[in-house]
């Protein structure tokens, strides 16, 4: 198979990435907060004004930061997990149960009103150098899917927002002229918002776990020339971990985020793994679902009273924290290859006139509340990403029921949610600003504190003798032209040569790849002249 690259006109790109340092607004922000603390990020569905020009929905993100008692939780206490065939046929029973270490740290927290913050790390990253260099713990990604799936959104990232952006602002940086009352009289929170909040105070906060952290306005151009504009966390003290929360995930690092919505492969951190969760987590995990924290919820769709009296069954009503959320595997009935429903009886409080009432219901669940996949995430992307999970679109807003219509919630977490981990494997760079044949060995892995060599994933039965191959051809200014894929009929552990040409008579290998399994994504960078060829020719 081959594919032909025809002549394309450059669009024009800056190659400068311009920066907005406000060092006065850090001479401010650092004035606000003396005291050491911690503090968390509630998430919600997309404001309207979370807009990509400001920021918001960058590569992985699921939702947006909500404020203070604008909350979403889930209001069950059990939920269900299952693996699809994929999953399994990719990462084995060595994945299964890595994902269920991290299942069981979340279901080893004790109740939440029983919570002790000093209970817990201000840091658990550990660093395994026996792992691939390129390595990332599967364990570790899923500890983190898991706790933004409980409502909690990246703390570091969310001290400073951007909630709009004025052109005045860069007129006075350019020009050195600032009106002190009417600038910082509006910029927050007007212009500038918090949401990082004090696990214990609940007041905002700029500290994540013991690490203070400033902040400035960055801005850099979109494609079709639009620009936007978003706010950069980072810290002054060299001495400490930045970025150290399970809940700012792996991929969130002290990095330029647009870096990760361009390149959804690029702020990994590799052989780094989480021991456990750290105190402003499960700080956040406290506040969200402890019974003094009284919503006014709905139950999720198929719960209903289990005893005789279904009449007297009670749907809205205000209900405090459930208090612990615990994951149970969903039955599987393997002669049928399907997921069995099943029946979770549990007692539901509620409140009335102050008073908590009670009463006994089951939830009928018929497929896993969280399923986990594997598959491969850029035939129809850009860029692959490591991961897909489900958004919070599905999220209910219980804002109106809660007496403020207008505002981003409460509300509550509605299942079912789809984990997809990319199937990661070798990139290949070529071209002329590249060295040809220069190879970057991503792979999931599984590895603790002992000296066991990592498990390298694909680790599971990988019968089907097909190789998956992705060109991705940008042009010198790295403007991607291409993305072609192909499927060819390679053995497990066979080789084929990627190829070109300019006639399709001569043809060169610019490298081999290897079929383990994965998906090969091949990046050539060159000028779109002269009309170029590629071919993927098995060995």
């Amino acid at each position: 198979m081959q594919m032909k690259q025809s002549k394309t006109n450059n669009p024009p790109r800056r190659t400068i990435l311009q920066r907005l340092g406000l060092n006065t607004g850090i001479v401010l922000v650092l004035a606000l907060l003396t005291t050491r603390a911690g503090a968390f990020s509630l998430l919600g569905p997309y404001a309207p004004w979370m807009d990509i020009t400001n920021g918001y929905r960058l590569a992985y993100d699921i939702g947006g930061p909500v404020d203070i008692h604008e909350e979403y939780r889930w209001n069950v206490p059990v939920v269900t997990y299952g693996f699809d065939k994929s999953f399994l046929d990719y990462f084995g029973s060595k994945g299964v149960n890595a994902v269920e270490q991290a299942i069981q740290i979340l279901n080893d927290l004790p109740p939440a009103s029983r919570i002790v913050l000093t209970n817990y790390s201000l840091d658990s990253l550990r660093a395994n150098y026996l792992a691939p260099n390129l390595g990332v713990d599967i364990k570790s990604m899923t500890l983190s899917l898991l706790v933004e799936q409980l409502g909690l959104g990246s703390p570091t990232r969310n001290v400073f927002d951007l909630r709009r952006w004025d052109s005045w602002f860069l007129d006075c940086f350019l020009t050195n002229r600032w009106d002190w009352e009417g600038y910082w009289g509006s910029v927050i929170p007007d212009y500038i918002i918090e949401r990082n909040f004090d696990p214990v105070t609940l007041a905002m906060s700029q500290y994540v776990n013991d690490v203070f952290y400033c902040g400035y306005v960055n801005f850099r151009d979109l494609p079709g020339g639009e620009q936007t504009y978003y706010m950069q966390e980072f810290t002054s003290d060299p001495f400490v971990l930045p970025w150290n929360a399970v809940s700012d995930g792996l991929l969130y690092s002290p990095l330029d985020f647009f870096t990760l919505m361009w390149w959804g492969n690029a702020g990994i951190q590799p052989f780094l793994d989480y021991t456990g969760l750290t105190r402003d987590d499960v700080g956040g995990l406290r506040y969200l679902y402890s019974t003094n924290n009284v919503n006014y919820e709905k139950l999720p769709p198929g719960v209903r009273r289990s005893d005789a009296n279904h009449h007297l069954f009670v749907n809205g009503a205000w209900r405090p924290g459930v208090e612990k959320i615990k994951f149970v595997p969903h039955p599987f009935d393997y002669h049928s290859g399907q997921f069995r429903p099943v029946r979770n009886q549990f007692t539901d409080t509620y409140i009335v006139n102050g008073i908590a009432m009670k009463q006994p219901v089951e939830r009928l669940i018929n497929q896993p509340d969280f399923l986990f996949c594997a598959a491969d995430t850029g035939e129809h992307n850009s860029r692959a990403p490591w991961y897909v999970c489900t958004d919070t679109t599905n999220w209910m807003n219980n804002a109106a029921l809660n007496g403020s219509a207008t505002n981003a919630g409460p509300g509550v977490i509605q299942p079912p949610i789809t984990i997809t981990f990319h199937k990661l494997g070798t990139c290949v760079y070529t071209g002329d600003y590249d060295t040809p044949g220069d190879y970057c060995n991503y792979c999931w892995c599984s590895f603790d504190s002992s000296t066991n060599l990592p498990v390298v994933y694909p680790y599971g039965r990988q019968r089907e003798n097909q190789l998956t191959v992705r060109l991705r051809f940008c042009s010198d200014s790295g403007i991607q032209l291409t993305n072609q894929t192909w499927h060819l009929r390679v053995p497990i552990g066979g080789q084929a040569a990627l190829q070109i040409s300019t006639d399709q008579s001569n043809w060169s290998s610019l490298g081999e790849v290897t079929n383990a399994g994965a998906v090969i994504e091949w990046n050539h960078y060159e000028s779109p002249e002269p009309q170029k060829f590629f071919r993927v020719v098995p060995e």
